[in-house]
């Protein structure tokens, strides 16, 4: 029994070469050979394969969706795929000179048949994606390859959330569909290489490239708009679990590096060549993949944690280090009028790895060891490299102020008062000159300019920490002022403070000596210096924030006197005290100064923590100061602190002094 079509769609189908429409009178009739035909003939037809979108649908609604593969089914489902492929084909294909409404009818016939559409493309993800259990010998007749269920799911998947509205909204709230695309990511994740080919062209070296690269593209789509459109647990639960999912995401992002590196550098530089249009597919997959990575993150804090564990941050600079050449390869004239094509195209995915880092920077709760873990695995020589010629941009490619890179390299600095930074920023620095970046930065006006400014803020920062003064002297000698005991010469096992967490003791009498002879009080001022919620990077830091804050205060003098000058001549004479805010949480370290009784309420804003201001009574300072209270503002993570005055805890404590002159 022939399959029917509405009147306009056959009268259409009319202006057909003869041939095809004998063909096509065959597939309406059930030839499998037939339709094979008319899909195997798509690409000659041009933009007439729009036409033959009634012949396929008609092909889809005729049959019921089978429950399994039985050979009493095998007819039914050729069909079904050589009509899903057709349908794969014409939404994916569009000739490049189509007009535009051409295009949205190719894809708006997507939308308007997805359910039945979406019932196929289960049955072949169910049927013959592994794991299901795919029979060792399909009955005859019957030729499904991976390749060809992949192409089904994957690709109507990609129109779907990429060229229409009624997609794009599925993908972020109808969590069925969540869930199949995802059971498809793990899938593609999980293959090898081999198994993503085409069993038809076994010699085409792009398909598995793409495939990722694609399946990249739609796993951002889904997690666009609101952090609640999808629930990382479907994620997990379709991987797996939380790691076997953030082991997933990153195999997904060397995977696609190690598929651009292998794509030949194309000697056209045209979306008609073939390599380069799939370096270009896989690049923006690369760039989706580390996206999608940092929407997992956002979505979850433990996600991102879990990230970093695994090395997430490594494994971009990896990326970014294997690919720099390859990714600003100048555009050719001919391709620079597209900007998806070319140079602009390619630096998105440096920049999305840029991104990455500075999100990971300031949201880790560790943020202190992502920067450490940065720097260590070439973070600044990544930055240098990827500095370009002017000439070498155009016009969609310009250099712009918030541009990652540009951004990340002013962040940076505002972490040079944590110690474990300042250990891994002078062997990078290091590294920088071995490897003679600098002539190659100085190309890039913007860039050089900031590098200077980064390189002399380093370099100064490393100098206080190779003071003296910024080191842990008190951790070595016992708080007990008439007590001798040094611990780096004596196998004593320390006591510490519990209420300071930096005062250390070789016995219990030296502890209760210390308390009874001033520490009670030193014990507050020092518990107020670090922040009172105990952040151990603060805590290990100390020195070196003290020598941060009184080199700042020593510098800007001048600047302090005016402004302490200016604010009591501004407030009420009953303000007799004032709080000099250092903020070392922003570059460069910036000065302002409040009363006492207003600073919890302004100049602590945005502070998780603020220092206990009952200790404001225990310090004096003589008329002829230039400053009153010195309250240090760093910032950890997501959240700020305002500390008590580092430089005067250490003084008043340990009789600690800077050295500064």
């Amino acid at each position: 029994m022939a399959l029917r079509i509405n009147a306009r769609d056959r009268a259409a189908l009319k202006t057909l070469p003869r041939l095809i429409q004998r063909k096509v009178s065959g597939a309406l009739h059930g030839s499998v050979e037939d339709l094979r035909y008319v899909v195997a003939s798509l690409d000659e037809l041009g933009d007439a394969m729009l036409l033959l979108l009634p012949v396929f649908h008609a092909q889809l609604e005729a049959y019921p969706v089978p429950d399994g593969v039985s050979p009493d089914v095998v007819q039914v489902i050729m069909l079904a795929k050589l009509s899903m492929g057709g349908i794969v084909t014409i939404s994916s294909h569009i000739p490049s000179n189509s007009m535009s409404l051409q295009v949205r009818t190719a894809h708006d016939a997507v939308a308007s048949k997805w359910e039945m559409l979406f019932s196929w493309m289960q049955f072949f993800s169910n049927n013959f994606l592994p794991p299901s259990q795919i029979p060792a010998v399909l009955p005859h007749g019957l030729f499904v390859s991976t390749y060809d269920a992949l192409i089904i799911t994957v690709r109507l998947l990609s129109v779907m959330s990429h060229f229409t509205e009624v997609g794009r909204q599925m993908m972020k709230t109808n969590p069925t569909v969540q869930a199949f695309f995802f059971r498809a990511w793990v899938i593609v994740g999980g293959l090898k290489r081999d198994d993503l080919a085409d069993p038809l062209r076994p010699g085409d070296r792009h398909v598995a490239a793409l495939t990722q690269a694609n399946i990249c593209s739609i796993s951002v789509a889904s997690l666009d708009g609101t952090l609640a459109s999808l629930p990382v647990s479907i994620i997990a639960s379709a991987a797996g679990g939380t790691i076997p999912m953030a082991s997933l995401a990153l195999r997904y992002i060397r995977r696609l590096a190690k598929e651009i590196s292998n794509i030949p550098e194309p000697m056209i530089q045209t979306m008609e060549n073939v390599d380069f249009s799939c370096m270009l597919a896989c690049v923006r997959g690369l760039a989706q993949a580390i996206r999608f990575m940092q929407s997992l993150g956002q979505r979850e804090g433990g996600c991102q944690e879990l990230f970093l564990q695994m090395g997430a941050v490594r494994t971009v600079l990896h990326v970014v280090t294997m690919l720099w050449e390859r990714l600003l390869t100048p555009a050719w004239n001919i391709s620079d009028n597209d900007p998806n094509v070319g140079l602009a195209a390619r630096r998105e995915a440096l920049y999305m790895a840029y991104r990455y880092i500075a999100y990971s920077m300031n949201c880790a709760d560790d943020s202190i060891s992502v920067v450490s873990q940065a720097l260590q695995h070439g973070l600044l020589e990544c930055l240098l490299r990827t500095g370009t010629l002017p000439a070498e941009r155009v016009d969609n490619a310009r250099r712009f102020e918030y541009d990652h890179d540009i951004q990340l390299l002013k962040e940076l600095p505002r972490f040079f008062v944590f110690s474990k930074v300042l250990r891994a920023l002078g062997p990078a620095l290091q590294k920088v000159k071995q490897a003679d970046l600098e002539p190659r930065a100085s190309r890039d006006p913007m860039l050089w300019d900031l590098w200077q400014s980064f390189d002399s803020a380093a370099r100064i920062f490393i100098t206080l920490y190779e003071l003296p003064g910024g080191h842990h002297f008190y951790r070595y000698q016992c708080g007990n002022q008439t007590c001798s005991v040094d611990f780096s010469e004596n196998d004593v096992t320390a006591l510490g403070c519990s209420g300071c967490l930096l005062t250390r003791y070789c016995s219990k009498s030296c502890q209760k000596d210390a308390w009874k002879s001033g520490h009670r009080i030193h014990c507050r001022m020092l518990r107020s210096a670090i922040g009172n919620r105990d952040i151990r990077e603060i805590r290990k830091s100390l020195p070196i924030i003290a020598m941060t804050e009184s080199w700042i205060l020593n510098k800007r003098l001048d600047e302090i006197k005016a402004g302490y000058e200016s604010i009591r001549d501004m407030m009420e004479p009953s303000n007799d005290r004032y709080v000099l805010q250092v903020n070392m949480s922003v570059h460069p370290v910036g000065l302002s100064m409040y009363p006492l009784r207003d600073y919890p309420l302004v100049g602590a804003i945005g502070s998780s923590d603020t220092f206990d201001h009952g200790i404001a009574d225990l310090v004096t300072t003589t008329e002829d100061s230039a400053y009153d209270l010195v309250a240090v503002k760093v910032r950890f993570g997501r959240e700020s602190y305002s500390l008590f005055s580092p430089a005067t805890a250490l003084g008043i404590a340990f009789g600690w002094t800077s050295g500064i002159q």
